[in-house]
């Protein structure tokens, strides 16, 4: 009966891993502005929602641990057209027992200009509760946060914006339009992204097209990238993180897998609703 304790620690510590990973995986689907010269065209548009399940992978064990749902709107804000952009993930109930998750996050970006505006972190894991929260003012080029982090005293701070920083949510938006197919295979491209009340600088690499098969059976055509992380917890600093996403006009991430000491952990593709564009990359469909 004494491993029973430790095996319900270790499961609970995965689970964790597992969500901390899978959120940074799936909010650094971006964090790049089109290249100079490309289409400025958004490929998605208000209604879109999409669906991503949440897998820890040793082998031939699976683990499926919960979901994260992105949503696209727009609103007023301050009486101007803005679009709202939202991400709620959340582990299922079987695993609540062992380690619970239910987060939040919301952003709000100016429109047609694309500049942020204001986004909203809002973290529950476990019994711990936290939340980022920032205003960014374009014209004082100044980025205003406020941070109650758990069990730490709540504090405010000011940044200094950078033209072309986005908040994680809505650059995994504006990643969406960068044209992949003129891009070639091996090509390094540098971004930048607010992370944790730090503006970091990163980088991915294009590595070509490939066919990918999520859990489901269903098959697409698929451009790949390799995203260069920050050294975490559990994941040393390297080109980990791996992100497909549809060879059509949507983009649309299909799957991120990221390595870590044991396993790796990935977001999978579900289903959608309200696609801008016909899903043309998915391959396999009978008439």
């Amino acid at each position: 009966m004494q491993n029973v304790p430790k095996a319900k620690d270790l499961l609970r510590e995965r689970v964790k891993s597992i969500w901390q990973i899978l959120l940074l995986a799936s909010l650094l689907l971006a964090g790049l502005r089109p290249a100079q010269g490309q289409a400025q065209s958004l490929p998605f548009g208000v209604g879109e929602s999409a669906r991503y399940g949440a897998y820890y992978n040793w082998h031939f064990i699976w683990i499926n641990a919960g979901e994260v749902v992105f949503s696209c709107d727009t609103l007023s804000h301050r009486g101007r057209p803005a679009w709202n952009f939202r991400a709620i993930g959340k582990t299922y109930k079987a695993y609540d027992v062992f380690y619970s998750v239910r987060d939040t996050f919301e952003s709000v970006v100016s429109y047609p200009e694309f500049k942020p505006v204001w986004f909203r972190r809002a973290v529950n894991h476990g019994q711990g509760h936290s939340s980022h929260e920032y205003d960014f003012d374009v014209k004082s080029a100044k980025i205003f946060s406020k941070i109650h982090r758990e069990d730490e005293k709540p504090f405010t701070d000011q940044l200094h914006y950078k033209p072309e920083v986005l908040d994680l949510l809505s650059t995994a938006y504006r990643f969406r339009s960068y044209d992949f197919d003129r891009m070639t295979e091996g090509r390094k491209v540098n971004f930048s992204m607010l992370v944790d009340n730090k503006i970091e600088d990163l980088y991915f690499r294009y590595r070509g097209t490939e066919e990918v098969k999520t859990r489901n059976g269903r098959k697409f055509q698929c451009h790949r990238i390799s995203v260069w992380l920050l050294e975490g917890d559990f994941f040393p600093a390297g080109e980990y993180m791996q992100i497909w996403f549809t060879a059509d006009k949507n983009r649309l991430p299909i799957m991120v897998e990221t390595k870590i000491k044991i396993g790796s952990v990935k977001a999978v593709f579900l289903d959608a609703l309200q696609l801008k564009y016909p899903l043309e990359a998915e391959t396999g469909l009978k008439n």
